[in-house]
C-alpha cells in the first residue's frame, strides 16, 4: 500500500473517530436531558395525579360529613335497615349508581361483614391493613383498583355511638379525576392494573389504536412508535389505599410531526458532513500523489541497487530527504563487500556452537521421562535436517535450538513438581479419608439422635388414631412431625419442614420442636403459641433459617381442629364417604421469618371416620429420572382413590409411600419425605 493513501486512511480514520466522538458527546448529552426531563414530567405527573386524589378525597370527606350527621342514615346503618339507608341516601343526595359521581357506599360493622352496599361491592373492599387503620380511626383514603373490576378512590370514617360502631366506606369513579388530569396535562390518560390490563381511560379507542407497550410497576417517560404515529408515553406507578402497588397512570401525547422534523434534520446533517469529508480526503490525497511523485523516483532506484546493479543512476539530487537516500545507496554497496567477507568465520563458528549445544541437549534428554525424551529428540531431528537448514536459515537454526533447550529445561522442572505435587496430594488424600471416616460415623450417630426425639408411642386415647413416618434425604434432615396430649380433651399435632437440609436444619428442628412443644403445653390457642414460637425464634436468627409449620388442637370430644398454617403445603381431608377437598389455608407466613406477624386460625369438623393426611413438600416435589414432579395433582387423585377403600393410617401412610417410590423408578430422593396420618374415630 502506498504511503500516500496509508496517510490518508490515517487522516480518514481520524476525522471519523472526530466525528464519532462529537456524535457520541452529542447523544450523551442529549440522553442526560432526556433524563432530566423525563424525571421532571413524571414528578410533575405524580403531583398534579396527587392533587386530583386529594380533590377526589376532599369530595369523599365532605359526603362522609353528611352521612356522620345525619341521624337517620346511622340509626338504619346500625340496623342494618336496607331500604332505610337507600331512602336516607337520596334524600341525602348521595345515592350510588354506576353513572353516579358516587360509586360505592358501604357500611360495614364490627365483624368487618357489609351490612348493605349501594352498589355490586368489589371482593375484598378494604385489605387488612387498611381494616384496621379505619377502625382504629386512622386516616384511610385512597385508590382501590383491582384486576377485572372498576378503579374507585374510597374514603373510610369509623361512627361510633351508645349502641355501636358502623364503619362507612365511600368511592367515587376514579374516572372523574382521570378525566381533570388529562384535560390538565392535555394528554390521554389512562389507568392500567398490574397486570397492564385497561381499567378506565378518557379515550379508550385512542389507547387501543395505539398499542404501546408500559410496565405497570416501572416509572417510563420516552417515545413510541405504533402506527405511523409517534407518541410520548409517560407511566407513574400508583399506590393503593393500603400503600401497595395497584397499577399505573399513563399518558398519550402524539408529537408525530415533531418527531418527523427532528428526524429530517438529524438526517440532513449527516449526509452533509458525509459530503465535507469525503472532499476534505480527495483533496489531499491529489496533494499528497503530487508531492510524493519524486520519492517514487529515489524508491525505484534503491530497489535496483538491492538486486545488485550497482550501474543505477539517480535522476534527482538535492539536500532534502531524496538527496540523502541517495548518500545512503552508496553506503550500502560499500558495506555489502565487507559483509561478504565476514559471513564464512561466522558460519564456521556457528557450526562448532551448534555440534555442542546438540550433544548436551541429548544428554538432558535421557534425563526425562520416556515421551519428553521421545518429543526432544524429534525437534533435534527436525531441526538437523536439511530441508529445515534450506527452509530457514544458519540463524533460525540457532534459534530452534534455544528453543529446544528451554523447552526440554521446562519439562524438567514440570517433571520434578508433578512429582512433589503427587507426594503432598498423597499426604493429603490420606488425612482427608480418616476425616471423612470420622464425620461419616458422627453424622450416623447424629441421625439417631436425631430420631430418638421425635415420638414413638402413638397417643393412647382410642378417639383418634394416628400413624407417622419420616424417611431423610440425608443422613439428618429438616423435616419433623409431633403429638402431644395438651389435657384429657385436647390433642395437638404438628408437621414442619425446616429451610434447607443437613446438620444446620437438623439442629434448626430440633430447636423448634422443644420450643414448640414448650409452648404448645401452657397456650392452648393455636394462633398465640404459632406467634410465641414465631418471636422466639426470629429474634436472633442471624443465619435466616425458617419452618413451615402446620399446627393444630384437636377437640377429642367433638371432633373440632383448630389450626394454624405458618406457609406449609395444606392437608387434605378424606371424608368417610370418600370426598378429598384440601384443607382451608389460613395466609401465615413460614416461621422465624417475620418478628411479630399475627397468624390466623382457622376451624374445620372433623366426623366420626374423617381422615386428616399431613405431608411435607418431599413427596409432592419428587421426581422420576425423566425430571417430571410427583405433584399436587396426582396425591389428590391417589387420595381420592384411596379414601373409597376407608383404610387405616398405616395404610394410607403406606399406599402413598408406595406410589411415590414407584413414581421415582429409583431416582434419587431429592428432599426430606414425611406425613402424618390422623383418623378421628369420635366418642365411644
Amino acid at each position: 500500500m502506498l504511503l500516500r493513501t496509508r496517510i490518508t486512511l490515517i487522516v480518514a480514520l481520524a476525522l471519523a473517530l472526530t466525528v464519532l466522538g462529537l456524535s457520541g458527546a452529542g447523544l450523551l448529552r442529549e440522553q442526560l436531558l432526556q433524563q432530566r426531563l423525563a424525571a421532571t414530567a413524571l414528578a410533575g405527573q405524580e403531583s398534579l395525579w396527587s392533587e386530583m386524589l386529594a380533590n377526589e378525597e376532599r369530595l369523599l370527606n365532605q359526603s362522609l360529613d353528611k352521612l356522620a350527621g345525619d341521624a337517620h342514615f346511622l340509626q338504619a346503618a346500625r340496623q342494618a335497615d336496607a331500604e332505610a339507608l337507600a331512602q336516607s341516601l337520596r334524600e341525602l343526595g348521595l345515592h350510588p349508581g354506576p353513572e353516579q359521581p358516587l360509586a360505592l357506599v358501604a357500611v360495614m360493622d364490627a365483624r368487618q361483614e357489609p351490612l348493605w352496599v349501594g352498589v355490586p361491592l368489589p371482593r375484598p373492599l378494604l385489605d387488612t391493613v387498611s381494616m384496621d387503620r379505619a377502625w382504629a380511626g386512622d386516616l384511610a383514603a385512597g385508590l382501590h383498583m383491582r384486576s377485572g373490576s372498576t378503579p374507585l378512590v374510597l374514603a373510610t370514617r369509623v361512627v361510633r355511638g351508645p349502641t355501636g360502631s358502623v364503619l362507612l366506606v365511600l368511592g367515587r369513579h376514579a374516572r372523574y379525576a382521570l378525566q381533570r388530569f388529562a384535560l390538565r396535562t392535555d394528554t390521554t390518560a389512562s389507568l392500567l392494573d398490574l397486570r397492564g390490563n385497561l381499567g378506565a381511560s378518557t379515550d379508550a379507542v385512542h389507547w387501543n389504536s395505539a398499542g404501546v407497550q408500559v410496565s405497570s410497576r416501572v416509572p417510563y417517560h420516552g417515545q413510541q412508535g405504533a402506527a405511523a404515529r409517534t407518541y410520548t408515553v409517560s407511566s407513574t406507578p400508583l399506590l393503593d389505599i393500603a400503600g401497595s402497588a395497584a397499577g399505573a397512570l399513563v399518558t398519550l401525547e402524539d408529537e408525530t410531526q415533531e418527531a418527523d422534523a427532528s428526524r429530517f434534520l438529524g438526517q440532513s446533517a449527516l449526509a452533509g458532513t458525509l459530503v465535507l469529508v469525503l472532499a476534505v480526503l480527495w483533496g489531499l490525497n491529489f496533494y499528497l500523489g503530487r508531492s510524493f511523485r519524486p520519492l517514487d523516483k529515489a524508491i525505484t532506484a534503491l530497489q535496483a541497487l538491492a538486486r545488485g546493479d550497482a550501474s543505477v543512476r539517480l535522476q534527482y539530487a538535492g539536500d532534502d530527504e531524496i538527496g540523502r537516500i541517495a548518500q545512503a545507496v552508496v553506503a550500502f554497496r560499500r558495506s555489502a563487500q565487507e559483509l561478504a567477507s565476514s559471513q564464512a568465520l561466522r558460519e564456521r563458528v556457528r557450526r562448532r556452537q551448534e555440534h555442542l549445544i546438540r550433544t548436551q541437549l541429548h544428554h538432558l534428554a535421557d534425563a526425562t521421562d520416556m515421551t519428553s525424551r521421545e518429543e526432544v529428540l524429534r525437534l533435534l531431528n527436525h531441526s538437523q535436517s536439511p530441508a529445515s537448514g534450506a527452509a530457514h536459515g544458519d540463524e533460525e537454526l540457532l534459534r530452534q535450538l534455544a528453543l529446544v533447550m528451554g523447552d526440554l529445561t521446562q519439562r524438567i522442572i514440570h517433571q520434578h513438581q508433578r512429582l512433589s505435587s503427587m507426594i503432598v496430594d498423597l499426604r493429603e488424600a490420606l488425612v482427608s479419608k480418616t476425616r471423612l471416616a470420622g464425620l461419616q460415623q458422627e453424622l450416623q450417630i447424629a441421625a439417631q439422635v436425631q430420631l430418638s426425639i421425635l415420638p414413638r408411642t402413638l397417643p393412647t386415647d382410642v378417639r383418634a388414631q394416628m400413624h407417622c413416618h419420616i424417611t431423610a434425604a440425608r443422613e439428618v434432615g429438616g423435616d419433623f412431625y409431633d403429638y402431644f396430649e395438651i389435657d384429657h380433651e385436647h390433642l395437638g399435632f404438628v408437621i414442619a419442614d425446616v429451610s434447607g437440609k443437613g446438620v444446620p436444619a437438623a439442629l434448626f428442628m430440633a430447636i423448634t420442636r422443644t420450643l414448640l412443644k414448650a409452648t404448645a403445653l401452657f397456650v392452648t390457642s393455636p394462633t398465640s403459641c404459632m406467634r410465641k414460637l414465631n418471636d422466639l425464634l426470629a429474634a436472633e436468627n442471624e443465619q435466616m433459617m425458617f419452618v413451615t409449620v402446620f399446627y393444630g388442637v384437636l377437640h377429642l370430644p367433638s371432633g373440632r381442629v383448630a389450626y394454624v398454617n405458618a406457609g406449609h403445603n395444606p392437608p387434605y381431608l378424606l371424608r368417610a364417604g370418600g370426598q378429598v377437598e384440601p384443607v382451608a389455608r389460613t395466609g401465615g407466613i413460614a416461621v422465624a421469618v417475620s418478628e411479630g406477624f399475627v397468624y390466623r386460625e382457622g376451624v374445620l369438623d372433623l366426623a366420626p371416620g374423617d381422615t386428616l393426611f399431613l405431608y411435607t413438600d418431599g413427596i409432592t416435589e419428587a421426581f422420576d429420572p425423566d425430571g417430571q414432579e410427583y405433584g399436587d395433582a396426582r396425591l389428590q387423585r391417589l387420595l381420592g382413590s384411596l379414601a373409597e377403600q376407608g383404610l387405616a393410617p398405616a395404610e394410607l401412610s403406606a399406599a402413598v409411600l408406595e406410589d411415590v417410590h414407584l413414581f421415582e423408578r429409583g431416582a434419587p430422593q431429592a428432599d426430606d419425605i414425611t406425613c402424618m396420618s390422623l383418623r378421628y374415630q369420635g366418642c365411644a
